[in-house]
């Protein structure tokens, strides 16, 4: 073989995989957008049960064209609390069978035809009349560079059955499987799709390079090889999310074991199985594929409750990593998904938002009780809103720079908003609030009474309007937000009513109220700011932002 021929062949493989994996991503991201919020409803709402799950899990990766995809949601949603492990488990059960059906499109011989797919893909993508028409398009011209980078592939490797030291390396997968379950593995990981190396295998089969025997170690091997996409995304997420990457891999891992020393005889059910259907080699594959995955399923099925524990037990609660103050639901890794890292976003939003409203409720013991370390401790709890605000509006920019649906762009619009209110509702507690807290402790000043009960009474609304304005916005319940539209605008007259009560105490000579004049105003002014931003909020809800 000259260097030119093994150049020509390296470049053909390469950018084959290459189209094929493209394909692979345009499809999934084609039929994510289709999918939509719908696809998160339903797995975080329709899986109470193993089995349940594992309908859904099959239906979503059939549909999504990826098991790595579903688990990587999976992860996403176990990690922002939208599932629990048990549901998770369930669908990654079903995400493993429904992944065989994109093996199986792929044994069909559509190479002919994926310049027509790609034509009429590109001809539904550039249309403007209907977005699910664009998304289709995308899902058809991402088949079409599967299917061309299949053919491409097959017409590169034609030349190497004519080379006997190829050969015999292929045969000896068959031989040694442990070397063709390691190989491929190795391979998936690197290119992170257990469909093109099995595509490849497809290839090669019709080469006449390779027999089903020694294809059936390299998808054993691919569907270990793919759990990497879920593991890489799990580095960012809680321990939870962690877990359903280990269930990912520990699925695959153990079916491979269990079914290893039976390998003979799987050879002989897939073809027992294919042979009254279909004589192809591909096909065998594709079949011995969902075999496989079934099979795997029914063993684990009843057994997700132990199942269940042994990932627990690998995988313990570690008390000083849960508590260090951190992110607990985005993860970078889920930002190819724009629906879950929306979704991620939205539940650390919100728990930014309950954490300002806990300061807020805090601000009024500090002023109450004269309490310096409650002061401090506020004020720390500052630079913790502080930090997910900057990681919410990194995720969130980077999260836009994606292919994000009007309505996808439109909430992540509304979430910058939303955090960057909150943010501000922070500064005022922390830098206005507390340190008005502090000039008071510091001169051992107290308010009179009344103007207590008046600071009280500002405090108990301005916290009402923030609790509402969190729940109007997580709920995206309108009415709600257009109630505390109403009740902001009238904060302006209590603010109002209470400095008149103020002055006339001050016209009244009562020493306290002179002592605290400027802190007492600055205070109930603070309030009217915050009370503001919740406006803020609730306009956005309205969409009158």
């Amino acid at each position: 073989m000259t260097p030119g021929e093994v150049f020509r062949i390296f470049m053909g493989i390469f950018g084959g995989v290459g189209l094929f994996v493209y394909g692979m991503k345009r499809t999934a991201g084609g039929l994510q957008k289709v999918a939509g919020k719908r696809m998160r409803d339903i797995l975080s709402s329709l899986t109470d049960t193993p089995v349940k799950g594992t309908v859904i899990g099959a239906l979503m990766a059939a549909t999504i064209q990826s098991s790595s995809a579903t688990t990587v949601m999976l992860v996403g949603f176990v990690n922002a609390s939208l599932m629990t492990l048990t549901q998770a488990i369930g669908v990654v059960y079903g995400a493993n069978i429904g992944t065989t059906f994109t093996v199986q499109l792929i044994a069909f011989r559509l190479a002919d035809y994926s310049l027509l797919l790609i034509g009429t893909g590109v001809l539904l993508y550039v249309s403007k009349r209907n977005r699910l028409v664009q998304y289709l398009g995308q899902s058809i011209l991402g088949f079409g560079f599967i299917f061309l980078g299949l053919k491409i592939l097959s017409e590169t490797t034609l030349p190497l059955r004519s080379y006997p030291g190829f050969v015999d390396a292929m045969v000896s997968m068959g031989a040694y499987p442990l070397f063709g379950i390691v190989v491929s593995a190795v391979f998936t990981g690197i290119i992170q799709s257990s469909a093109a190396t099995i595509g490849i295998a497809m290839v090669l089969t019709s080469q006449g390079i390779l027999d089903l025997s020694a294809a059936i170690p390299i998808f054993l091997g691919a569907d270990i090889g793919t759990c990497s996409t879920a593991l890489i995304s799990s580095i960012g997420s809680n321990r939870e999310g962690k877990r359903v990457a280990v269930a990912h891999l520990l699925f695959n891992l153990i079916g491979t074991m269990l079914i290893y020393p039976f390998m003979g005889q799987f050879h002989d059910l897939i073809l027992w199985v294919s042979n009254p259907f279909t004589s192809s080699v591909s096909r065998q594959i594709a079949n011995g594929h969902m075999l496989f995955k079934l099979l795997d399923t029914l063993v684990f099925l009843p057994l997700t409750v132990p199942f269940r524990k042994l990932i627990i037990f690998m995988l313990p609660i570690v008390p000083e990593l849960e508590r260090a103050f951190r992110v607990r639901y985005i993860d970078e890794q889920v930002l190819d998904t724009p629906e879950i890292a929306l979704g991620e976003a939205y539940k650390e939003a919100e728990r930014m938002g309950y954490r300002v409203l806990e300061m807020l409720k805090t601000s009024i013991i500090v002023f109450q009780e004269d309490d310096d370390y409650l002061r401090q401790k506020l004020k720390k709890m500052d630079n913790e809103i502080d930090f997910l605000d900057d990681a919410i509006t990194r995720y969130l920019t980077t999260l836009s720079q994606g292919d994000l649906t009007v309505e996808q762009s439109q909430r992540e619009v509304s979430l910058l908003y939303f955090v960057d209110d909150l943010e501000h509702i922070g500064d005022l507690i922390d830098k206005s609030l507390m340190e008005l807290a502090r000039k008071k402790i510091d001169l051992r000043l107290s308010f009179s009474p009344a103007g207590v009960q008046d600071i009280i009474r500002m405090h108990h609304q301005v916290c009402t309007h923030l609790q509402q304005a969190i729940r109007s916005f997580m709920e995206d319940d309108d009415g709600l937000a257009r109630q505390l539209l109403d009740a902001s605008s009238r904060i302006e007259q209590l603010e109002a009513d209470l400095r008149l009560a103020h002055v006339k105490r001050l016209h009244g000579g009562l020493q306290e109220t002179i002592d605290t004049s400027s802190i007492h105003l600055d205070v109930i002014s603070t309030f009217k700011l915050i009370s503001a931003h919740t406006a803020n909020i609730a306009q956005v809800v309205s969409g009158e932002v």
